[in-house]
């Protein structure tokens, strides 16, 4: 008997540095089964979800990839490579991703379904992301999708760039139908989940609740 004590308070111990946050997400999930939005909510991480997340991505950038190859601005892509790794390893990570329960998560790489292994270099934000943040975010995606249609349409690579623009369209369309509607990072300018759902995800985490509540948020 006091061994399984035992044994249950360092379950305890390792479980609490894990997750010092104590979000429910990176709880035992066998507590998932008398919560009333399990299954409404992407609550644990799931490959394929990361895949279909690179999937859509690379469709469109190998695309454009190819097209400013082809019109001869293939150096350019340098600077967009670069801009990749500052925005998905510094600048959205900060803005967007510290914001989220999967971030919450102990540990020095990122558990999630799009940013998968970047560097948590900032601290976990478990308050919701203000005005400024989600204007970042949209220059952002702006300068993301935008960089590599300038050379398409300076290097009259006009076929590339229709076919450019048509997957960028099927990309942020998928994320919006189908990743957006459950996408636990509440806040984000694109979530589509329910207010019901956020209030009871709320309800289960008190830290994330408080910080919510302290910016002014009210829960049903």
């Amino acid at each position: 008997m006091e061994n399984n004590i035992f044994l249950f308070q360092i379950d305890g111990i390792e479980l609490k540095m894990k997750n010092p946050y104590d979000i429910c997400i990176w709880k035992d999930t066998a507590e998932c089964g008398t919560c009333p939005i399990n299954g409404k909510l992407i609550c644990h991480f799931h490959r394929k979800y990361l895949f279909s997340f690179i999937g859509f991505f690379f469709a469109f950038a190998v695309t454009a990839f190819i097209g400013v190859i082809i019109a001869g601005y293939g150096w350019f892509l340098l600077g967009w490579v670069g801009f990749w790794l500052f925005f998905f390893e510094f600048w959205e990570i900060r803005i967007l991703c510290s914001h989220c329960p999967y971030y919450a998560e102990k540990g020095k790489t990122l558990h999630c379904i799009a940013n998968y292994s970047s560097f948590k270099l900032w601290k976990y934000h478990p308050e919701p992301m203000n005005l400024s943040e989600k204007i970042q975010l949209l220059i952002g995606f702006i300068i993301l999708i935008g960089y590599p249609l300038i050379f398409l349409m300076i290097g009259g690579q006009f076929i590339f760039l229709i076919i450019t623009i048509i997957e960028i369209f099927i990309f942020f369309g998928f994320l919006i139908v189908k990743r957006c509607g459950n996408c636990l990072n509440f806040s984000c300018p694109f979530n589509r989940v329910k207010k019901e759902c956020v209030d009871i995800f709320l309800k289960k985490n008190p830290v994330m609740r408080k910080a919510w509540e302290d910016k002014g948020y009210k829960t049903d």
